[in-house]
């Protein structure tokens, strides 16, 4: 329970910072766990997803470089589809209003920007979908139904 508090997004929102090292302690302490529950780890297959976290025996591509951090040569940082050129000021671009919340996206140098997130969430987009099909169906409805004003195009109502 202590490792999910740690790597829980609530800890963002409670400006709590994660270091390699709190991970380090939390991970030696499953080991411990581990140990206890299997020693040596026998009877836990190689195929176990915690004694291949465990035994530090993960398989990445090269393209997937996930072990190690993002060099500071090669990362650029994103915001608002801006790219933050080394050297300046954040306040250079956006002005000095603190009270602004802003994401910052990093990416690999010559990589392009980062994809952009959706202006709505997903089930906003369902239910204004679902709305404007209504909406839709409503006037085909009434398009379709006799209104009453067929007495216009008979001969005695006529305007001249």
């Amino acid at each position: 329970m202590e490792m999910k508090k740690l790597i829980h997004k609530s800890s963002v929102d409670q400006k709590r910072f994660l270091t390699k090292q709190m991970l380090m302690e939390q991970l030696d302490i499953v080991r411990g766990l581990m140990m206890m529950a299997y020693p040596g780890f026998h009877g836990l297959g190689a195929w176990e997803p915690i004694q291949v976290i465990l035994e530090n025996k993960e398989e990445f591509d090269e393209k997937m470089n996930l072990t190690d951090d993002l060099d500071a040569q090669n990362t650029t940082l994103w915001c608002v589809n801006k790219e933050l050129q080394r050297g300046k000021a954040f306040s250079d671009y956006f002005g000095k209003n603190e009270k602004s919340k802003m994401v910052i996206k990093t990416a690999k140098k010559g990589s392009g920007a980062p994809q952009r997130e959706p202006l709505i969430d997903e089930d906003t987009h369902k239910k204004m979908l679902s709305f404007y099909h209504k909406k839709q169906e409503e006037a085909k409805q009434f398009d379709e139904m006799d209104d009453g004003d067929q007495y216009l195009n008979s001969a005695w109502a006529d305007n001249k």
